[in-house]
């Protein structure tokens, strides 16, 4: 059995190497083109290549040992797999989600430390106020690739890093910068990204299960030509296959748990008093990435859409005119 799991973990490192070289017209193309004609692209060929290959190494260095200790605990546990296996997948999105990016984000970009004091002090000010476990502050060089702007956190629970893109400070006020940070601590208070890894385990629960009536149908394998052998790896991505429209389905409720995570968030930077200052960021955000602004029809938006639009943001904030807000919003 070692055998055959070392020949799918083969088959799957292969599979990677494969989709990412098949992917690179598309990813040129769309950084070289699209992002250019737009002003967006600031990335040189040879940064591109550097980042592509790299982004190829990290994929395999996170997803190979993935794979290939998912199919050990199927090979182990045998058809009792499902609910170890769904252990394993939330002790590794634990991981991915928390720890990886302070590992991984260095290796592409530079952080250095905030240097304006002023902004360093109100970003202090908001943290102690909400009881963020502040441990450093950084700017992100993302310029040197896009024109795209970010504020995010990352670290462990008890020791977080707020990052904040060069592009976005070249273009927001402090009050800006510190409105949209109040939005992401909105996130962090209201734990959201430990609701959307346990909201995940449902979802694993039943593909698991669905596949477990797979994984040993010898019809289901000899139909797609493997008569011979059946690997579980194998099995696996043609039952993906045919579990495309429950995925699709699945799909639609993350992005309806996201929107509503984004509104809670907005809200929450509302209740400690930055409804103006994140109205006017949120619209410089939209006018640098050339988002539009326009109403969408609801149910595209639902499903395509893991943000709420601008106008959707914007009335839930009672955001009236730039300058202006409610009363009610006050």
């Amino acid at each position: 059995m070692g055998g055959v799991i070392t020949q799918s973990i083969f088959f799957y490192a292969t599979y990677d190497v494969i989709s990412t070289i098949l992917s690179i017209p598309l990813s040129y193309y769309f950084t070289f083109v699209l992002e250019e004609k737009h002003g967006f692209n600031r990335s040189t060929l040879g940064l591109w290549i550097s980042d592509t290959i790299t982004n190829l190494a990290i994929s395999l260095v996170l997803s190979v040992p993935f794979a290939a200790l998912s199919l050990q605990i199927t090979d182990y546990f045998g058809d009792s797999f499902v609910v170890y296996c769904m252990i394993f997948c939330m002790v590794w999105m634990c991981v991915v989600m928390t720890v990886l990016p302070s590992i991984v984000s260095p290796i592409f970009n530079k952080f250095t430390p905030i240097q304006d004091e002023k902004l360093k002090l109100a970003i202090e000010d908001l943290t102690k106020k909400v009881g963020f476990p502040l441990d450093k502050m950084y700017i992100e060089d993302q310029s040197k690739r896009t024109g795209h702007s970010n504020v995010y956190i990352t670290g462990m629970p008890w020791s977080k890093r707020i990052i904040i893109t060069d592009t976005f400070i070249d273009y927001s006020t402090i009050d800006e910068i510190v409105a949209a940070l109040a939005h992401e601590l909105g996130h962090w208070k209201m734990n959201h990204v430990p609701k959307r890894i346990i909201s995940y385990q449902p979802q694993f629960f039943v593909m698991f299960t669905l596949f477990s009536a797979f994984i040993h149908n010898r019809s289901f394998y000899s139909s797609f030509g493997f008569a011979d052998i059946q690997p579980t790896i194998i099995g696996f991505y043609l039952f993906y296959d045919i579990y495309s429209p429950v995925n699709l389905f699945m799909h639609f409720l993350n992005n309806l748990l996201s929107r509503h995570q984004e509104s809670a968030a907005d809200l929450y930077a509302k209740d400690l008093g930055y409804v103006e200052s994140l109205c006017t960021s949120l619209i410089k955000i939209s006018n640098e990435n050339l988002s539009t602004f326009d109403d969408v029809d609801w149910l595209f938006s639902a499903y395509y859409r893991s943000y709420p639009t601008i106008a959707e943001r914007l009335t839930a904030l009672n955001y009236i005119s730039e300058g202006n807000v409610s009363e009610e919003s006050k």
